[in-house]
């Protein structure tokens, strides 16, 4: 790794963040809506960190500077649907689709030990083996090895759940009190660690991954549930 070259397309606030780890490692080209574009043709490796709804632009603006041999990686929090869209538009390209299970905020006392999912698409083995080798052996994280459906199945859980609580206490703003037990600390501390993501990420959690809305309508039918029996037995 310390001799390749990555083009990270997207130097948002995960951009940086992710940047930060990579540079001892290797060079790092950053690639803004205001870069130009030519500089995608540096990279060995060329990372997509955008979101969905900004994904198809990226590759739009980059794709005809991407060079053959380059191997193309994306961060997006959903699988299927990225990488469906990278297949179509580079073919012939070797293609990693990953989802770091963590963010600046998560991720802001260290990333040693938190997880990432690879969902290989067209990697070679010798890549994959040195991609995974410097994930687990030089970053310290966690590997999950998943299909693109596999990923989102189980995302739509474990993440698209807990974003739509965290997003809803967020809006009601839930306060700390004298009185905070351990479980209303554990729903101030999600609050807390979801507070800077975006609306762009939220959106994308829940809109992009096609097991997400069956999830939320059984979390809002179970409330709906509950809610009904309290009043049923709340009645003479």
């Amino acid at each position: 790794m310390s001799k390749l070259t990555v083009a990270l397309v997207g130097y948002g606030s995960f951009g940086q963040f992710m940047a930060g780890y990579l540079e001892p490692f290797c060079t790092v080209v950053p690639l803004t809506r205001t870069t130009p574009a030519e500089l995608a043709a540096r990279g060995d490796i060329v990372i997509f960190a955008v979101p969905w709804d900004g994904l198809a632009a990226a590759v739009a603006r980059v794709k005809p500077h991407v060079r053959a041999d380059a191997i193309l990686v994306d961060v997006t929090s959903v699988k299927q649907k990225p990488l469906t869209l990278l297949e179509q538009e580079f073919p012939t390209h070797e293609l990693l689709g990953t989802h770091p299970i963590f963010g600046p905020q998560s991720g802001k006392n260290g990333i040693t030990g938190l997880p990432i999912v690879l969902c290989n698409v067209s990697c070679s083995t010798n890549h994959l083996q040195s991609i995974t080798a410097f994930l687990r052996d030089t970053l310290k994280l966690k590997i999950i090895e998943q299909t693109p459906q596999q990923h989102d199945q189980e995302m739509a859980e474990v993440q698209g759940l807990t974003h739509f609580i965290g997003r809803a206490l967020l809006q009601l703003d839930i306060p700390s009190h004298l009185t905070n037990t351990k479980s209303y600390e554990q729903l101030l501390s999600l609050k807390s660690l979801l507070q800077d993501d975006s609306w762009e990420l939220f959106k994308t959690i829940q809109n992009t991954n096609p097991e997400a809305a069956a999830v939320r309508q059984r979390f809002l039918a179970m409330l709906h549930t509950i809610e009904a029996d309290l009043n049923q037995e709340g009645k003479p």
